[in-house]
């Protein structure tokens, strides 16, 4: 069933109708059914309300846009183009890009599976994903060319918008490498060193020491927190595991039962603590770590080192990443 919405620009923009309807894949998002903007949706607020963000802060990206957005047809930024509001002229939601259709979450490759995806009911319709991104030579040189392509993606983003809330969830990926970064919206605005828009939500497993501390002061985030989660995000896909857990801590750290904890302290499996930590007898995933090229390996030793000033940067990873894929023709 449609219904009739009206977009706005900027703040000095009129007020324009469209209509949208109803997604099947997601509660509170709606298709753009107005040809102009048929390949935009629109998210509610009343939808994911700890993520809702004000009027002010949308029209603001909406003025703002993403200059090099559309430099890639495998690359696409769900960045606020426009506020919604409904026939009363209230403020209900924000209007950005689709996400790539038969898109998926990336957290789908960020955890251990015991069975291929072929032999997965989920994946019994979905051929094209079959055997693409399993944990042999072929998947993993496909692992490393996904991760090239979401650097590149990052790589778009400006340097104002700091979307240190970002996790596996909000990134969608499709068989073929092809890669959304979602709710843009969520992300830290920043101008000239000063906080505009300050975080709202974060996610503590993907959270720096530093950045913790600064969530919620008026102190911005940094770009290097930023690279603290994407590393994270690059550890959890090569790996199947998080960088900062799925171990076994000695004293003084064996209290430390939270993963924020254990960036707090430094505890990253392979990091300057590491004579405090030991592995399960069992299902060890960090082993999958001593298979990666040392190049890889030296860059999450420095993302995940007490010095966050060494932090690798997404030019760096991108070098990195597209190295060990031609290494491996």
């Amino acid at each position: 069933m449609q219904i009739n919405l009206y977009i706005k620009k900027g703040k000095k923009d009129c007020h324009e109708a469209i209509t949208a309807e109803p997604s099947l894949d997601f509660e509170g998002i709606f298709n753009v059914t107005t040809a102009a903007y048929s390949s935009y949706c629109v998210e509610m607020t009343w939808a994911y309300p700890d993520e809702a963000v004000s009027e002010e802060k949308v029209l603001y990206m909406a003025e703002n846009q993403i200059a090099n957005a559309g430099i890639s047809d495998n690359i696409c930024l769900a960045y606020p183009v426009a506020a919604v509001y409904d026939k009363n002229m209230q403020f209900v939601g924000y209007m950005y890009p689709k996400v790539f259709e038969q898109s998926i979450a990336l957290t789908t490759l960020t955890t251990y599976q015991r069975r291929p995806m072929s032999k997965m009911k989920r994946f019994a319709d979905k051929p094209a994903w079959h055997d693409k991104y399993e944990r042999d030579e072929k998947g993993m040189k496909n692992r490393l060319k996904l991760l090239y392509n979401i650097t590149k993606a990052l790589h778009i983003i400006p340097q104002h918008c700091v979307p240190v809330y970002l996790s596996p969830d909000e990134i969608f990926i499709t068989a073929s490498g092809k890669v959304t970064i979602g709710k843009l919206h969520l992300s830290e605005l920043c101008q000239a060193g000063k906080l505009i828009h300050p975080l709202r939500c974060v996610k503590s497993e993907y959270l720096s020491a530093e950045g913790r501390k600064r969530f919620g002061t008026d102190v911005p985030m940094t770009q290097s927190a930023a690279l603290f989660a994407y590393a994270v995000i690059f550890y959890q896909v090569l790996t199947g595991t998080h960088p900062y857990s799925g171990t076994v801590l000695k004293a003084p750290y064996d209290k430390c039962v939270e993963v924020s904890q254990c960036i707090d302290n430094n505890l990253f499996a392979f990091g300057q603590r590491s004579e405090y930590i030991s592995f399960p007898t069992g299902l060890n995933l960090h082993q999958a770590f001593n298979t990666l090229h040392p190049y890889i390996q030296a860059l999450f030793k420095r993302a995940f080192s007490s010095d966050n000033s060494s932090r690798p940067s997404l030019e760096e990873w991108g070098k990195g990443l597209y190295e060990c894929i031609v290494a491996m023709k």
